[in-house]
């Protein structure tokens, strides 16, 4: 596969949260890493990420050195009266960030998005990728 998640260390720790959530760790509950697909078609890769919540205006897609990051926020609401309470939020607000690493058979000058309805869809261009001849290395 040509796209790689770059969050491996989450995917186990969403596992080990699964089966034991009453051990999950303080220092965990700030962290947020949007849920993903990763289509292979033809042409292009294309990621597609939930980002409820998320305004198009908080969103930014970077691409350097071979890895493309997606990072958006969300902004923390005050909405708290006197009279109420907040009994369980899972709801998250902060930053939230993902990144992939991209190999050489992409073009990433002609990488695009589209964002609709909390959904951000990156679409990255495929090339194919060169083929070196074979060549004999004399040994001095």
């Amino acid at each position: 596969m040509s796209v790689i998640p770059g969050d491996s260390w989450r995917d186990f720790s969403q596992m080990f949260d699964h089966t034991f959530p009453a051990m999950r760790p303080k220092w965990e509950a700030g962290v947020f890493s949007p849920k993903v697909d990763i289509l292979d078609k033809e042409t292009a890769f294309e990621i597609i990420a939930d980002l409820p919540g998320v305004d198009k205006k908080d969103i930014s897609i970077t691409y350097e050195d071979g890895m493309l990051t997606l990072s958006a926020s969300t902004i923390q609401s005050d909405e708290d009266t006197d009279n109420d309470k907040v009994i369980h939020k899972e709801r998250y607000e902060g930053k939230i960030v993902r990144s992939f690493t991209l190999s050489d058979n992409v073009q990433p000058q002609d990488i695009y998005a589209e964002f609709t309805d909390g959904v951000l869809v990156v679409v990255v261009p495929k090339v194919e990728p060169t083929k070196s001849e074979p060549k004999h290395i004399e040994i001095s």
